[in-house]
């Protein structure tokens, strides 16, 4: 009977394989079926990955030469030599399986193996193995024998939910197949003959993997000779990776891009992210919030872009994103926030544009009311006659809110619209509170206005993958209003750190702004140096106040170690990007009481930028002659040779000299 069934066999072998050249169309068998997504990082490597089944194709070309030869060699000497079948090798393993009945051999090559992963098939009984045949010659008839490889390389099971070589090297190893070193390869080679016994990950999985490894080591030896004197690495206790261990870096960022992708983008995808920026950005925000937690600060939210190429390069959504009391799952830079006052250099920058003030036009800081509407100060103080460049680092919010109100259309809100800033409602509903936080946005938003200053006033789009264009901005500032803010910004003091009494930074140039939103729900700091804008948030999701949720107390010593880390003795400069050389700039004099443009009497004057053209021409009308009486020291009608001298005076106008006099302020 036995005999009868080998001779069964070997017919059936026959007819399959006829019926194997003559089966049409050609199958599928590159990218047929879905793969996990992986995200990498900008040097390549490895931050997240799907957890339901590990799949990722590699050409064969980016597999490493000793895990293809150790894999046909381990598998399949012959495998460039036979069409697909090895008939010896089958009709010794009929044989054997129905004749002596010795043990089950399945005799099964590469191009068999492929037919079997790629439909699916039951090859334990004699017509699955038909079947098998039959897939294989099909395979063999319409694909190359380097095609079919690399199927294979990519469909093998290497342990577990591991499928195909690429992801293997990944999980087991954290490098790519190309870049195995000859004990990876021959340990990747082994498993999949038996990927459940072999499963490195398990202690007697790793000793059957290892005693297999090294009986492919002394065949690879005979073909190898000098590979003999790597035995000193294959004594070493090897090092696998369990996929639990895989990297879990920027969850915030990964979900983010992933509800940018379409749902069929699979594969590997290479990010703008840079793990080494991403790792400092959550080791200084958990030690800060350490530090700071004796003031209830206990989440935060870092954003960091490289303004030159806007690429995000650290994303940080939250403290924890595994900690439930903090709602560690949200991610804080996308969520509609108010901003405070980190608005307000945008007001500036448009009433430059627009002539209404140069760095040191004289503002108004006092008490005013607009409509039922009366802006206060954070201290509720007022300063009296401010430079514009003093209003906007002291973040006075009267001037601000002045300075909207003479704004020409599309004015804050338009100009907020053209810059893509979304969900804001009608312009009167916010009124000219909009620049004082009245309007939410997020932190990608706002870190994309902060890199327009950085970019001469040009708006552009974040990248988050490398494959992405560097796309064109449309301009919403001139470069030199652009250059002017920065240039403002980079005089705003350090901050103070209060659980150390002392101030931070100091090496590196920082133009920033911070935020407080009402009720001190919000703390915000936006700062740009070198080739990023950086942006840091600390509150609550929920929303609950906290007192020492100031942007400069509780955001800007963040900041301020976050540049220090990043910029650490590169020299970098707050306007590094903008040469006021190439600008329509000039440095002109103008009176240093109040800032307009020198008579001939005035007594000292101080520099500060002018844009030719745009920036407004006001003549100093303070300073004025007076004659006064030698001997009484008071001023005479007229001028008398001999009993008079000419001195000059201050004559501040009058509603100036009101709002001194609410300041506080008293003039000699």
């Amino acid at each position: 009977m036995s005999r009868w069934r080998f001779l069964w066999a070997v017919t059936g072998v026959l007819l399959v394989t006829v019926l194997g050249y003559t089966l049409v169309p050609q199958p599928a068998l590159s990218r047929y079926q879905s793969e996990s997504r992986a995200y990498f990082d900008s040097q390549g490597r490895l931050l997240l990955a799907d957890d339901d089944r590990y799949r990722l194709h590699v050409d064969l070309d980016d597999v490493a030469p000793a895990l293809r030869q150790a894999t046909l060699l381990y598998e399949d000497r012959d495998y460039y030599r036979h069409p697909g079948i090895d008939p010896l090798a089958l009709l010794r393993a009929a044989w054997t399986t129905y004749v002596t009945r010795e043990r089950r051999v399945g005799a099964s090559t590469i191009t068999m193996q492929v037919a079997r992963l790629r439909w699916r098939l039951d090859t334990r009984d004699l017509w699955g193995k038909l079947v098998q045949i039959a897939r294989a010659v099909q395979l063999t008839r319409h694909y190359s024998k380097d095609d079919i490889f690399q199927a294979y390389l990519n469909l093998a099971s290497y342990g577990g939910n591991i499928e195909g070589v690429e992801a293997a090297s990944l999980i087991y190893f954290d490098k790519h197949a190309k870049d195995l070193t000859l004990p990876e390869a021959l340990s990747l080679s082994v498993i999949p003959q038996n990927p459940v016994k072999r499963s490195p990950t398990t202690t007697q999985g790793l000793s059957h993997l290892l005693e297999a490894r090294s009986h492919l080591f002394q065949r690879w030896c005979q073909f190898h000779p000098d590979a003999v004197s790597q035995q000193v690495f294959f004594d070493l206790p090897p090092q696998f990776r369990a996929p639990q261990q895989l990297p879990f870096t920027a969850p915030h960022f990964i979900t983010w891009l992933d509800l940018q992708l379409p749902t069929l983008r699979r594969g590997a995808l290479n990010t703008t992210l840079n793990r080494d920026v991403q790792n400092i950005v959550e080791q200084l925000t958990a030690a800060y919030l350490e530090r700071r937690a004796p003031a209830g600060l206990d989440n935060a939210a870092v954003l960091v872009v490289n303004t030159a190429t806007m690429d995000v390069e650290a994303m940080l959504g939250s403290a924890d994103f595994w900690d439930d009391a903090i709602e560690g799952q949200v991610n804080g830079t996308t969520a509609k926030r108010s901003p405070g006052s980190t608005l307000k250099p945008f007001v500036y920058g448009l009433a430059m544009d627009q002539g209404l003030i140069h760095p040191l036009t004289m503002l108004k800081d006092s008490p005013h009311r607009f409509a039922g509407f009366s802006p206060e100060n954070y201290d509720q103080k007022f300063l009296g006659p401010v430079f514009a460049r003093d209003a906007l680092i002291l973040s006075r919010n009267v001037p601000a809110t002045v300075l909207q109100a003479q704004l020409a259309e599309p004015g804050l809100h338009g100009w907020l619209q053209q810059a893509g800033v979304e969900g804001l409602r009608a312009a009167d509903y916010y009124g000219l509170a909009l620049s004082l936080g009245g309007a939410e946005v997020t932190m990608v938003e706002l870190v994309r206005l902060y890199a327009l200053l950085a970019n001469g006033g040009e708006l552009k789009p974040l990248r988050s993958l490398m494959e992405q264009p560097q796309a064109e901005g449309k301009t919403l500032l001139s470069p030199e209003a652009s250059f002017l803010v920065l240039d403002i910004l980079r005089d705003n003091p350090p901050p103070q750190r209060p659980e150390l009494l002392g101030q931070v930074g100091g090496g590196v140039e920082v133009a920033w702004k911070t935020g407080t939103s009402f009720a001190f729900r919000d703390a915000w700091a936006v700062g740009v140096s070198g080739p990023y804008v950086i942006a840091v948030w600390l509150g609550h999701f929920d929303g609950h106040s906290n007192p020492a949720l100031i942007g400069r107390l509780a955001a800007g010593p963040l900041l301020f170690d976050l540049f220090e880390a990043l910029g650490h003795g590169q020299g970098w400069t707050a306007t590094e990007r903008l040469k006021p050389g190439l600008l329509n700039l000039r440095k002109v004099a103008v009176c240093r009481e109040d800032g307009a443009l020198p008579n001939p009497l005035t007594p000292h004057t101080v520099p500060t930028w002018f844009i030719p053209g745009v920036s407004p021409i006001q003549v100093s009308q303070l300073h004025r002659q007076v004659a006064v009486d030698r001997n009484t020291g008071l001023r005479a009608c007229r001028a008398e040779a001999g009993r008079t001298e000419m001195k000059i005076y201050e004559f501040w106008p009058s509603d100036l000299l009101r709002i001194f006099r609410l300041a506080g302020v008293a003039l000699a």
